[in-house]
């Protein structure tokens, strides 16, 4: 709630604080005393524009400070600032600010109503939130909201997916292709390795095939070495010589010249079958080249195209599997959407037309006998909505609830933010603050002009009905009706005089029985009847604080 409202060389207020009670605050005046000041004051301090016509003559800043206690128990410091050559500061709980992080700071704490501001009913999502908390499906809303997003983000990833499978079913088809190649030739280093190395041992082989022809040749050929070491030994064992180790080494000569013979003939057919081994492993080799070209040139990096194109087709599987199971789940998710906003259409309706009721039937107590109060249900936006089993749907549901209002007999009603002049709509507001009384809302409401038009017993219903109000929160009346503020649970008197030659608004608590019967008479035109009917008044009325618990 509002506990202070502190203003310094705000036109025609020199430095003036004011402490607010919780229940029914009343502050009278005479006309002209500042008594708008203070609303425009507060306004300064909720964050509206600043003006520098409100810097009062001679001061070169005027600056508003509100304090509020929050629901917690924890002061809550707002101060504003405004230069008269056109600057202004905001500052939360002393912490310099920008203006719209100040607003959002204390959005919700005022509920101000008067033909210079804008009450927080005028706006479509208050009148929706409004009427939701009336209806008792507040939860509900909250989980059409939520499935709304989900159903959204569901639709939105399933685009997202049917456009990336269409982009790259070609690219898949390329990659699909481009794998089987390398999976066909099953690369690796210690093959590609072995192939080498076995291409540089045949390649040397064929090379020295000649070479192992002349050597067999040379030792088992008709003309051979073995030959003539036959030859030899024939002769030597022919000529009755005794030469045991002659005989001997040519023995181990001819079986050494045998085994050398053998394993060049043994070289030999196995180059036979080199040439057609080198065409084996060139071919695969020319494999290797392509996909090595391919791939970057390096073994490296074709193992690593390898692995990235196993990748991304187990990617482009995902998404596809994805994609699949969203076909399922949309539908299910829509099913589900409809019926939440369907059963919140419902409870809306018939809140509605309740909550029209007793409106009604509450404005006709405060003198507005013709006014017509309505909830209109509209369609959504097409921008906004999407539509399920031909219904159209969005994150409000499957209708925008809004506010229609006429005053006047013969007048169709129209919004209630076009339509509605200050003191009806001040009226409109409280009928619904009444209705609405279990809707969280601001902790603090101010009333301005309220009154406006309003006299005999009209006065006294309005007197009641904010002394209704008054008891679930706090309430700031700026009042001309004695009966309004014979209800007061702390009464502000404001008046005007004259320092150093410059008009000075005061604010005075009535804190006394007398001081109130004085300003009562004041209201009912002074003289010793209105003195005696002030205290009468005071005598009937019972103070509007706060519940007690």
């Amino acid at each position: 709630m509002l506990v202070s409202l502190t203003l310094r060389n705000l036109a025609t207020i020199s430095d003036t604080s004011i402490e607010f009670e919780h229940g029914l605050n009343i502050l009278t005046g005479e006309t002209g005393a500042g008594k708008s000041i203070l609303i425009d004051g507060l306004l300064l301090a909720l964050g509206e524009r600043a003006d520098t016509a409100l810097v009062r003559p001679g001061s070169n800043t005027a600056s508003v400070e509100a304090v509020f206690i929050l629901e917690d128990g924890s002061k809550f410091l707002v101060r504003r600032e405004v230069r008269s050559e056109g600057r202004s500061r905001f500052f939360i709980n002393d912490e310099l600010t920008t203006l719209e992080d100040g607003r959002s700071h204390i959005a919700g704490l005022v509920d101000l109503h008067s033909q210079r501001s804008t009450p927080a009913l005028l706006k479509r999502h208050i009148q929706r939130a409004a009427i939701d908390e009336f209806s008792g499906c507040s939860d509900l809303a909250g989980r059409v909201s939520l499935g709304f997003g989900e159903y959204r983000s569901l639709l939105r990833r399933s685009e997202e997916l049917s456009t990336q499978l269409s982009a790259v079913t070609e690219k898949r088809d390329i990659a699909q292709h481009e794998l089987s190649l390398i999976e066909k030739l099953d690369p690796s280093a210690a093959d590609y390795s072995s192939l080498m190395e076995d291409r540089r041992e045949l390649k040397a082989v064929q090379d020295g095939a000649e070479i192992l022809g002349r050597i067999s040749e040379g030792i088992s050929g008709d003309d051979g070495i073995l030959a003539s070491l036959a030859e030899f030994r024939h002769s030597l064992a022919g000529s009755g010589i005794k030469t045991k180790n002659a005989t001997e080494l040519l023995e181990q000569a001819d079986i050494a010249l045998t085994e050398a013979s053998s394993e060049c003939e043994s070289m030999l057919s196995g180059i036979d079958s080199a040439p057609w081994r080198i065409k084996e492993i060139d071919e695969r080799l020319d494999a290797y080249a392509e996909m090595l070209g391919r791939c970057g040139g390096t073994m490296e990096r074709l193992l690593g195209r390898r692995s990235a194109l196993s990748s991304e087709l187990q990617q482009f599987d995902l998404l596809e599997k994805e994609y699949e199971q969203l076909q399922e789940t949309i539908p299910e998710k829509a099913c589900s959407l409809h019926a939440a906003a369907d059963e919140l259409s419902g409870s809306r309706k018939r809140g509605a037309d309740e909550l029209e009721v007793s409106v009604q039937n509450e404005l006709r107590l405060l003198g507005m006998p013709d006014a017509i109060f309505k909830v209109v249900m509209n369609d959504p936006p097409e921008n906004r909505s999407l539509v399920i089993e031909d219904v159209s749907v969005c994150s409000d549901g499957c209708e925008l609830p809004e506010f229609f209002f006429s005053a006047n007999p013969g007048m169709k009603p129209g919004p209630l933010a076009s339509v509605a002049s200050g003191g009806e709509m001040s009226r409109v507001s409280l009928v619904l603050k009444l209705a609405l009384v279990s809707v969280t809302q601001a902790p603090t409401m101010v009333f301005d002009e309220i009154d406006s038009g309003v006299g005999g017993e009209t006065a006294n219903l309005l007197a009641d009905s904010l002394g209704r109000v008054s008891r679930k929160r706090q309430v700031i009346v700026i009042t001309h009706l004695p009966q309004i503020a014979s209800k007061a649970y702390r009464h502000l008197a404001v008046s005007k005089g004259i320092v150093d030659g410059l008009p000075a608004t005061r604010v005075d608590i009535l804190s006394d029985r007398i001081g109130r019967i004085e300003e009562l008479a004041r209201l009912l035109g002074g003289g010793r009847a209105a003195m005696e009917h002030a205290e009468k008044m005071i005598a009937a009325g019972s103070d509007s604080g706060p519940e007690q618990s």
